[in-house]
């Protein structure tokens, strides 16, 4: 079973989950990155991210090199919790490629700075569509995911056996 790792990062969190579980399944990993990048400012990146959020906007995305989906059975997608939805990069990739993922397991996973899954999980559902196979998402806390190893872990795991 061939997998891999899509996500989003502003602040690194969402990166080192990535990480860790790209290493778990030993899965190709590939960044989304908005074409205009988001201000390094918390507070301006708010400024910028917010209303997008709000809006459910599909910021511009690079293309990312080297991702063929018909390559992977099993995808893993993850975001940060951005005003309780996945972060607009996030929200563009899975709309534009849901139909690649077609007939594919996909689990998302997303950080958070103390929100929850709030309504990450729904929308990405609601996105997604019947398209693929989504597994039950899961959220980790933003401020202790370097000390959270082995839920992600865990959480690899249980997704790898549900498919």
């Amino acid at each position: 079973m061939k997998t891999a790792v899509v996500y989003f990062s502003w602040s690194g969190n969402t990166r080192f989950a990535a990480e860790t579980i790209a290493k778990k399944t030993g899965a190709d990993i590939f960044e989304i990155k908005a074409e205009t990048p988001y201000n390094s400012n918390f507070n301006k990146c708010c400024d910028e991210a917010k209303p997008e959020c709000y809006g459910k906007v599909l910021r511009p995305i690079k293309p990312i090199a080297g991702l063929d989906l018909t390559k992977y059975d099993v995808v893993f997608v993850g975001t940060p919790n951005w005003w309780g939805t996945m972060a607009p990069p996030v929200r563009t990739w899975v709309t534009q490629r849901k139909d690649a993922l077609k007939g594919k397991t996909v689990c998302l996973f997303q950080t958070h700075g103390g929100g929850g899954m709030q309504r990450v999980g729904s929308e990405f559902a609601e996105v997604i569509g019947d398209a693929a196979k989504v597994l039950a998402p899961k959220a980790f806390s933003g401020s202790s995911i370097k000390s959270s190893v082995a839920a992600l872990e865990a959480f690899v795991t249980e997704r790898i056996t549900a498919k």
